[in-house]
């Protein structure tokens, strides 16, 4: 099996579980541990509730969770479309946006100023 597929394999079984448990109420899925140990969330914190809220439409409670996942899901799924789903290049306007420095480097800035502005309010 590929990296490719083993990639889709456990983002749709993840998905899968996602949608059929309630992180918030099960007991076995993983807690955060950055917030388990330090009691300050990290930029992932509520991101399974929200995928779980977002995967039943529940958009706004999806949001409350982790705005900055939420957004960045459009961002996140055409990298993987151009990574795991365009072998023949044919979006390769969409592949040059996503891999340009700029968009990375705005992506990883939001990302730390996410988890700073998430801890100070």
């Amino acid at each position: 099996m590929t990296n490719k597929k083993i990639g889709i394999f456990l983002v749709l079984a993840i998905a899968l579980v996602l949608f059929w448990v309630n992180p918030e109420k099960s007991i076995w899925i993983p807690k955060c541990p950055f917030y388990v140990l330090t009691g300050l969330q990290c930029p992932a914190c509520g991101t399974q509730r929200a995928i779980h809220q977002f995967l039943h439409l529940n958009f706004q409670a999806a949001f409350a969770y982790n705005p900055f996942m939420i957004i960045s899901i459009p961002y996140l799924l055409a990298l993987a479309t151009v990574e795991w789903f365009d072998p023949h290049h044919k979006l390769q306007r969409l592949k040059t946006f996503c891999h340009d420095r700029r968009v990375i480097y705005t992506y990883i800035v939001l990302f730390f100023a996410w988890w700073i502005i998430r801890n100070l309010i």
